[in-house]
């Protein structure tokens, strides 16, 4: 993954969480479940993928050593 891409995924989990955090301020009978799960469910692959390629800074490319 490229690094300059971080920031971007970084900016829409943060979206994402305000706008699970709105949809959990309504009344449990007006929330909409199905968008709060699809909501989840991104944040939670874009937060995996903010911390396989932060993690990945700090290894060889080639050999997977630490640098």
């Amino acid at each position: 993954m490229i690094k300059s891409f971080l920031p971007v995924f970084q900016g829409r989990v943060d979206k994402l969480k305000k706008s699970l955090k709105e949809e959990l301020a309504l009344a449990k009978s007006e929330r909409r479940k199905e968008v709060i799960k699809s909501q989840v469910k991104e944040a939670k692959r874009l937060q995996k993928a903010i911390k396989e390629a932060a993690g990945d800074s700090d290894t060889c490319p080639h050999c997977g050593g630490i640098l």
